[in-house]
Parts: C-alpha cells; structure tokens; sequence
C-alpha cells in the first residue's frame, strides 16, 4: 500500500479529523467566554466545554499516530511559565485562590501544547481563516448590543456608563465577553489577519467593515493599537517600494501612536469645568497632577495600578505575592485611599507589572524567556517578509501590538493569544524549512 492509501485509511486518519474540527469550533466559540457557569469555583464557558472534549481525544489521536513530540526551546520558557506559577504558590500557600490560578495558567499551557502537536503545516492558513471568521461572529454580537443598548433595551452585550471625553454617557459593545476591550482585542486580530489577505471584491470589503464597525463600538483604546498595526501591515507589505521619506515618515508615526497610546492610557485630560466626581473610580484614581486656567490631568485607573504592582513587587520580592493575590493586595493599600480601585477586583492590568508582583523574578524571567522566542521568530519573519505570503504574515506585527497591548493588560489570560503564539511558532518554522531546502 503507497503512503497516500496509508494516509487515508489509518485508523487514526478519522480521528485526526475529529480533532482538528473541535480546534476550529474552539475558536470560533472564543467570542462566547462570557457565557460561562461556575464549578468549583472555575468559570466554565463554551470554549472550555470544548476544550475538555478536545483534550482526551487529542491525546489519543497523537499516541495512535505515533508521532514524535516536537519540542524546542519556547516550550521550554512556556512550560517554566507553568512551574514558576506552582512554584510561586507554594511558597504563598495552596489557598483556594492561588490553586484556581494556577489550574487557569495550567489551562492555558495544556491548550498549547495540545495545539502544538495536532496542529499541522496544512492547517494554519484555514485557522487564520477561522480566526477572522471567528472575529466577524465576535464583531456581529457586539454591533447588536450596542444596537439594542441605543434603543434603551437592556441587554448584556453593551455596558453604558460616563465616558471622559464626552458630556453623556456612552454605549460600549462588548458582545458576549467579560468587557469592551476584550471584544475589541478579538476583532482586532480579525481586522489585522484580513487586512493581510484583502483582495478587491465587495464581500472582502463588507467583512472588513463589519468588524470596523464592531471594533470602533467598544470605544475602546485598543484603537491606537489597531492603527499602529495597520500602519505597519501597510508598510510592512510595500516596504520595498516606499521611498526612504515614507518609511521614516511611518516610524515616526508609529512612535508618536505609541506615545499617545502610552499617554493616553495612564492620564485623563478633562476641561476645568468638567465633573471628575463622575469619572472617579472607572478613570480618574487621584487628584489632579497638573492645573492650568483650562484644562487638568489625573492619574487613570492603570497608572495607580502600576504603583501599586511596584509597592506589591518591593514587600514580596523575588517570590511575588502570589497568583491571585494582587486584588486583596491592592484593595488593602487603598482601603482608607479617597480614591479606590475601579472594580472589587482590579488585577494588575499589566503584564509586565503584574507577572513581577504576583509570580516574583522566577516568573519574570519565564516570561521574557517567550518574548525572546516571540521576537526571534518575529523578526527573521520580517526579515524575509516576501517567503511568507500568507494570512498569516501578519503574526509578527500582531505580536508588536500585543507587546504595547500588554503594558496595560494582563495578555497572557487571553486564550486567542496563546493560539496566535502556537500560529507563529509553526509558520516560522514550516516556513523556515522551506527556505532552507530551496
């Protein structure tokens, strides 16, 4: 029997199939995590329903297949990620809270390393596909909230509340996710996958603007990162023919979004006669740092955050506080504060703050082990931008703004994220092969 029958009539081929169709459904049924039930103190939502059907049977399809594991040194920064959290928690003690954090991390581990090994060369074009698709349901449920919410129906997928730089309040879509800028991220990942594949028909068009609409409808502010990578999709795709002014003129634009982002983030700027009191708690978390005859500039939300991860990071260093422990941390430290935390439980709101405050240096270090990985492939992809024609080229620059992204969001908690990782990891390598044997 030649290798193709074999193929076609192994007893793991059926199963095989199986499994790459649950993977696909995963993601599609990401915009749906806020549909969840509590179990044991865990929330389970439709992608984990998934992903505990997937699990058993992603196993014994690799064992029936008889395949080698494929490991490399990232598995080895991504797998420490997991130690160090256990590591971490035993030395802040197994309580409930730093147990629940550590299956969440252990959740998001397993999930790549089943992607990993089941994912093949053959499939990462249509799970690009399936993530824009997957972006488009995501971008749909958010424009019906917001939709209901404008006609003065409550519904679950918008929130309304004041907003600094309007008089009203605003309508967010959020869809069916925990919050608007986790909406926004999903269908920004779409926005940025099918910007890479945009060809002149009206139904490329219409899905493009489907998720633009959706996007710009969480009011979120994720929408500088969104501009920096289509900035540089843009620039990365005609670099060759761009003049030394154009290029030049590109990085400066993206250096000043990134300021603005970085501005824009940790400050609120609100005329002299605008009401801060309305603002205070969801934004404003001190008292003005700068007055002038017109305007004055208060400390958001995610600037207090970051010093409070720098108090958290001084009193538990190198350990760290533990997984889980920075929100009774931070609600202490402001208790008796004019100005609380926004939410009962605020999260650092940053990767880089929060990893060295609840996972120590140990943590840290694991988890610029996979930056370092991330950046590697990120930029030999660049390098050789033209052998990567696919919906994929994109995932370096995706990558970019996921790294602004995570200055002021915990990045790692996003399911969508670690499957963009897995993406890159096996692109760069299939395609790598390639170059190498032409």
């Amino acid at each position: 029997m030649n290798d193709t029958k074999f193929a076609k009539y192994h007893p793991a081929k059926p199963l095989e199939d199986v499994v790459h169709g649950l993977i696909y459904l995963y993601i599609l049924t990401i915009p749906f995590q806020a549909l969840w039930f509590r179990l044991i103190g865990l929330s389970i939502g439709i992608p984990e329903i998934v992903f505990i059907i997937l699990v058993p049977l992603a196993i014994i399809h690799i064992m029936c297949s008889g395949q080698k594991l494929w490991i490399d040194r990232l598995d080895l920064f991504v797998f420490g990620w997991l130690a160090t959290n256990i590591l971490t928690g035993w030395h802040a003690g197994f309580d409930s809270v730093v147990i629940t954090e550590i299956i969440k991390t252990a959740y998001l581990v397993v999930l790549y390393a089943i992607l990993k090994w089941t994912i093949t060369p053959e499939m990462i074009t249509r799970i690009g596909e399936i993530i824009i698709l997957s972006s488009l349901i995501a971008a749909i449920t958010g424009i019906l909230g917001f939709g209901l919410g404008y006609f003065g129906i409550d519904n679950t997928l918008s929130i309304t509340r004041p907003f600094p730089y309007l008089i009203e309040n605003v309508i967010q879509a959020k869809g069916f996710t925990p919050t608007p800028n986790m909406l926004a991220s999903i269908i920004m990942i779409g926005v940025l996958f099918h910007l890479q594949k945009l060809s002149p028909n009206g139904k490329d068009y219409l899905i493009l603007l489907t998720l633009l609409i959706g996007f710009f409808l969480t009011l979120s502010k994720t929408i500088v990162c969104l501009l920096i990578g289509t900035i540089l999709i843009i620039y990365f795709n005609n670099k060759s023919r761009l003049s030394y002014t154009w290029q030049l003129t590109t990085r400066l634009s993206v250096a000043g979004l990134f300021i603005t982002n970085l501005f824009g983030t940790h400050f609120i700027i609100l005329e002299k006669d605008q009401n801060s009191e309305l603002l205070k708690g969801d934004y404003i978390a001190g008292a003005a740092l700068i007055k002038t005859n017109k305007y004055s500039i208060y400390p958001s939300q995610y600037w207090s955050l970051k010093r409070i991860s720098c108090e958290a990071i001084k009193e538990s260093f190198p350990w760290g506080l533990g997984q889980g422990k920075f929100n009774n941390f931070a609600n202490e430290l402001k208790k008796d504060d004019t100005y609380p935390t926004h939410v009962p439980y605020p999260d650092p709101h940053s990767t880089y703050f929060g990893t060295f405050a609840e996972i120590g240096l140990l943590g840290l270090i694991a988890f610029f082990g996979i930056i370092f990985y991330v950046v590697k492939y990120s930029r030999k992809m660049l390098n050789n931008h033209s052998a990567y024609q696919n919906v994929l080229a994109s995932l370096p620059i995706i990558f970019i703004i996921i790294g602004i992204e995570a200055i002021s969001t915990d990045v790692l908690n996003f399911r969508h994220y670690w499957i963009l990782l897995i993406l890159l990891e096996i692109n760069f390598k299939t395609t790598n092969q390639l170059i190498q044997k032409a």
